[in-house]
């Protein structure tokens, strides 16, 4: 029997991946702005009239506002307002939308180390938004935390972050133990394992790093 997903912020790198990463006989709903073309047929939800979502079986979140290199380090206050209206404000709104629409499991991208009382802005944001997911009382909740994403984007990379992965790519083979959650990973990778732990309901909160979805 097929079931039925949505997937919020579709358009970006991880969204895309995780919708075509989907089975074709799994019936996949995404909420976005702009239509794109995907590798599976999908159906089309207008992010701006999410207030009344459609049953499902589980809703995918991978919204995230673009963001430079500089900004996960120190965030430039011009940016703040904007990160946290798409990573917070509105992560949360959708979210409770999927409560009212009866959705019982959820799954959320947020990030490695991510922490409400971080004194770096960016994972602050990230672990506010954690912890009021888990407030919203769904019966399942999956949270992956990775650390860099690799994959194709829509744009081409900056220079700053091209030379950011080639680096870090090369640390990453010296990175084991507990420093392995700070790898990079393939957003097929997690995308992979995103949809694999949508279909085991664990009735709990689970965090997913580098390990569980490498």
């Amino acid at each position: 029997m097929s079931k039925k997903y949505l997937v919020a912020g579709a358009t970006g790198l991880m969204g895309t991946t995780l919708v075509n990463q989907i089975p074709l006989n799994e019936d996949v709903t995404v909420i976005a702005r702009r239509k794109i073309n995907y590798k599976r047929p999908v159906n089309f939800l207008n992010l701006d009239e999410y207030i009344k979502l459609p049953h499902a079986d589980h809703l995918f979140i991978c919204l995230g506002y673009p963001l430079e290199l500089r900004d996960l380090l120190l965030m430039r206050k011009s940016i703040k307002a904007k990160f946290k209206a798409v990573d917070y404000n509105l992560v949360i709104k959708i979210a409770e939308a999927a409560k009212q629409s009866n959705i019982k499991s959820v799954s959320v991208i947020s990030s490695i180390e991510a922490h409400p009382k971080s004194l770096n802005y960016y994972l602050k944001v990230k672990g506010e938004m954690e912890n009021k997911i888990k407030e919203l009382g769904f019966e399942s909740v999956n949270i992956f935390r990775p650390s860099h994403l690799l994959g194709e984007r829509e744009k081409e990379i900056t220079l700053d972050v091209k030379i950011f992965e080639f680096f870090t790519n090369i640390t990453g083979n010296f990175l084991f133990g507990w420093f392995k959650k700070y790898k990079n990973i393939q957003a097929q990778k997690l995308a992979a394992a995103m949809y694999k732990k949508s279909n085991k309901m664990s009735n709990t909160v689970d965090i997913f790093t580098f390990k569980d979805f490498s």
